[in-house]
């Protein structure tokens, strides 16, 4: 498993601490300090709340490279940037991720993460653009055309903002959310 240095460095009450904050059983809390250890052993070393550079996670969980979503997972979780916009985590924070994309995660609280990844302008709302830039990614950018997007936004507006503002709620898209069978399974990420 673990190296005996990097366990050293993480104490019985901060993992039961962990265990209890996250969805994350305590065997999955020390493989996720393990890894984070190994990423830079040196600097973990000297500072245990150091952060990392995301490129260090995505070496670790190679599917993040891929997600359409990685961008929005990384301003939701990983709030580090350095002057140049690079982004840093730290343990805590792969630990947030990982326990919002694990599988024990309930599907309303999957659902209420998914909610601030979709809220692209960070308006605490789902409105027609932030819609548009979702299609946008699950579709390949070009794959639509604007008016078959602008239909696929108005009946998506129509059925899921049941309030009529001319936007999705937390309240809504957590509403509707959890009436998909399959939403869990697809906003999940093994670590």
């Amino acid at each position: 498993m673990g190296s005996k240095s990097s366990r050293l460095l993480l104490e019985d009450e901060e993992v039961e601490e962990y265990v209890q904050l996250t969805y994350l059983k305590r065997t999955e809390i020390l493989h996720l300090w393990d890894q984070f250890y190994s990423m830079d052993s040196d600097q973990v070393s000297r500072n245990k709340h150091c952060c990392l550079p995301v490129t260090y996670l995505e070496d670790f969980l190679p599917e993040l490279k891929v997600n359409p979503f990685r961008d929005r997972l990384y301003d939701v979780f990983f709030l580090n940037r350095d002057q140049n916009g690079g982004v840093y985590f730290s343990f805590e924070e792969m630990l947030d991720m990982c326990s919002a994309l694990s599988p024990k995660c309930p599907a309303k609280v999957k659902a209420s993460w998914a909610f601030k990844v979709f809220d692209f302008n960070e308006d605490n709302a789902i409105d027609g653009q932030d819609l548009s830039l979702t299609l946008d990614r699950l579709t390949n950018k070009n794959q639509l055309s604007n008016n078959e997007k602008k239909e696929i936004i108005d009946t998506m507006m129509k059925e899921v903002n049941i309030s009529k503002s001319g936007a999705i709620s937390s309240r809504e898209f957590v509403h509707v959310i959890m009436k998909m069978p399959d939403f869990s399974a697809s906003f999940q990420m093994k670590a």
